[in-house]
């Protein structure tokens, strides 16, 4: 047997510590006035690896279980113990453990710890479809799996529920084409066969448990506190903002019509978002407006165009179009418009999260929000402004409009290029002096242009010219924005350098230094014909020629930058900008103490991100490639800049590690 054993020792690890602890464990379940060895089974916790021999988590698993019958004390060690031993077994093997693990007992009881054990272990079985398949098949179990996860009182219990019952649908989903439905971005295959979904949503007894544990009308023997079932519904409501990624037609079709009848609704989708929450409690209805604003996320075209569409039109998808038919988005729209539809007490509660979903929409649905009225889209735009023209004193020290900035960087561009005609711009407005972290972010977000997109499966949304807005168009309107503001702000950067000097202002420093990026690797376009031209039926949304955006130069000579690096090659930035970027960074010699009293590290912070734009900034002028013909002197001291590091000269950086002591 020595060679053997010799041969497999690597994979067949017995823990020396596992026949004492065993003995231990057998001896409490004799005797359970005897108390746990904690410092015994914290050493076995540290021996149990990858290699332990299979029969260790395979004997200890029922131990334990037993024991767990007449312990007379906490039961998260040996609950751990069991965790950490089973941590690399699979659910077939979990499934010749002798006696068989019963699941329901674990979950039914009324011990937190124990029920994370039985959770653990079901998990398993989110590892392969086939497993996935085994569970599906047990009613009662997924029943109780269920029941577990919307009525327990611990967060840690329904998390590890709702992460088991999770990893099995995931595991379970079947091809989209199966479905009906086209592949959603980042969907893999897995090779499921729906049978964990088709046990959740067509079980009577698990669907009908999504209702029950969720209503507030359900008053039977038994039934949840209604605050825990308000708990409960938050969990739902979650659980469905993320299925209807996998499957939004099983969530929002009628899947056992007598139980969603029983309670005045047409799906599980439609019971969530409109029968459900008693919106007198203003915490549930702030749960259910981030419910509204999570749902816009499923399947959002953004500047994109898909090749499969279950929406009324391209520009939207099937969640906004059950916001919409429900009337749910012309009411967030209006409480957004006039906050004098919510009640003064409630809407202290309730204006953040509608300015979030208003963003949200903005954002993720461009050209549908641009095809509102314009009356109504001004009336959004009107709004924005009035909050950010507050006085500099504001700014400086009183609440910013977080909610409504956050509304106004989400806006299509191309609106507020628009808006400039009719002088309600808001983006005009924001100052960068007094220097205000929230303001700069904004600028930094709009001005920086929109996110690359990654084409691999989909296609350019303007492919026709039809569309108002499009990936193209929104860089192009970027720029213009760039300019437009430089010809109001004539001073906007030598108010940023400003205030990425200002180290006692760490977070607003270091939202300087990140406009700065934003702008030196902003993703710009130049105003071709395709890009200005009309969309047909209407005037609305036309960008300026290049030669009309060349009025807006403030004193620029010959044509403007098409990029951002380029833009800061040119005045003002050349003469503000780059100085401070060349510049070597503020030392730890000017705090007290020698850094002692920077104690969230602003110095480093600060230097550090500074260097990031030079290299950003290096990097863009490297792609221009011939552009760059009568830059060569800044482009070499850029360069070597760059070659010194975030602290500059090495002379330096000696002095900056004897100030701090290193």
């Amino acid at each position: 047997m020595w060679p053997v054993r010799e041969i497999f020792q690597d994979k067949m690890v017995v823990p020396s510590m596992y026949n004492e602890v065993k003995a231990h464990l057998q001896e409490v379940q004799r005797d359970p006035s005897i108390r746990l060895d904690l410092p015994l089974i914290d050493k076995l916790k540290l021996q149990l690896t990858e290699s332990t021999d299979s029969s260790v988590p395979a004997t200890l698993l029922p131990l334990i279980s037993q024991l767990l019958l007449v312990l007379q004390e906490d039961p998260t060690p040996i609950t751990t113990l069991a965790i950490k031993a089973t941590a690399y077994t699979s659910f077939t093997d979990l499934r010749s453990v002798h006696p068989p693990i019963d699941f329901i007992a674990g979950f039914k009881t009324p011990s937190p710890p124990v029920n994370e054990l039985a959770l653990s272990l079901l998990s398993k079985a989110g590892q392969a479809p086939s497993d996935a398949a085994i569970v599906a098949g047990d009613s009662e179990l997924v029943a109780s799996l269920v029941e577990l996860w919307l009525s327990t009182s611990s967060t840690a219990v329904a998390q590890a529920a709702f992460d088991a019952i999770w990893a099995l649908l995931e595991v379970d989903l079947t091809s989209p084409l199966e479905n009906g439905e086209g592949a959603n971005e980042g969907q893999e295959v897995t090779g499921g066969q729906g049978l964990v979904w088709r046990r959740v949503f067509t079980d009577r007894d698990v669907y009908g448990r999504l209702f029950s544990f969720c209503s507030l009308t359900e008053n039977v023997p038994g039934s949840l506190p209604k605050r825990d079932r308000t708990v409960a519904q938050g969990r739902l409501m979650g659980f469905l903002a993320k299925a209807g990624k996998l499957r939004w037609d099983i969530i929002s079709n009628s899947q056992i019509p007598e139980i969603e009848t029983k309670y005045n609704s047409e799906s599980l989708l439609h019971f969530a978002a409109c029968g459900m929450v008693d919106e007198s409690d203003v915490l549930m209805h702030m749960t259910l407006l981030n419910f509204f604003h999570d749902l816009l996320e499923i399947q959002a075209p953004g500047l994109i165009a898909r090749s499969f569409v279950q929406a009324a039109s391209t520009f939207s998808s099937p969640a906004l179009d059950f916001l919409i038919s429900h009337n749910l988005h012309s009411s967030l729209l209006s409480y957004y418009l006039d906050e004098s539809k919510l009640d003064p007490v409630d809407l202290k509660y309730l204006c953040g999260p509608i300015m979030a979903y208003v963003a949200q929409y903005a954002e993720l649905y461009p050209n549908h929000f641009l095809q509102n009225p314009q009356s109504l889209l001004d009336r959004i735009l009107s709004r924005i402004s009035a909050s950010v023209m507050i006085s500099s004193s504001q700014w400086a020290h009183g609440p910013a409009p977080s909610g409504q900035l956050n509304v106004l960087s989400c806006v299509p561009r191309v609106l507020l290029v628009e808006a400039t005609k009719k002088g309600i711009n808001p983006v005009l407005a924001l100052p960068t002096s007094p220097p205000h972290k929230e303001a700069l972010d904004t600028l930094s977000k709009i001005l920086h242009g929109p996110p690359k997109l990654d084409l691999a499966d989909t296609m350019e949304l303007n492919t026709s010219g039809h569309t108002a807005t499009d990936w193209h168009k929104e860089a192009a309107a970027a720029r213009i924005l760039y300019f437009m503001y430089l010809n109001q702000h004539s001073t906007f950067w030598t108010d940023v350098v400003a205030a990425a000097d200002i180290l006692a202002m760490k977070d607003t420093s270091l939202a300087a230094i990140s406009f700065m990026r934003a702008v030196i690797t902003a993703n710009w376009e130049k105003l071709s014909g395709e890009v200005t031209s009309s969309v047909p039926g209407t005037s609305r949304y036309q960008l300026p020629s290049e030669q009309g955006l060349g009025s807006l130069s403030p004193a620029c000579q010959g044509a403007l930058p098409s990029s951002g690096a380029w833009a800061a090659l040119t005045p003002p930035a050349l003469t503000v900008l780059l100085p401070y970027l060349f510049k070597a960074p503020r030392s730890y010699a000017e705090f007290v103490g020698g850094g002692a009293a920077d104690p969230q590290n602003a110095v480093w912070k600060v230097a550090t991100a500074k260097y990031e734009v030079l290299v950003a900034l290096h990097n863009r002028l490297q792609d221009m490639g011939g552009q760059t013909t009568g830059f060569e002197d800044i482009i070499r001291t850029l360069q070597q800049r760059v070659s010194e590091g975030p602290w500059g000269p090495v002379t330096q950086s000696g002095s900056l590690v004897e100030t701090v002591g290193l």
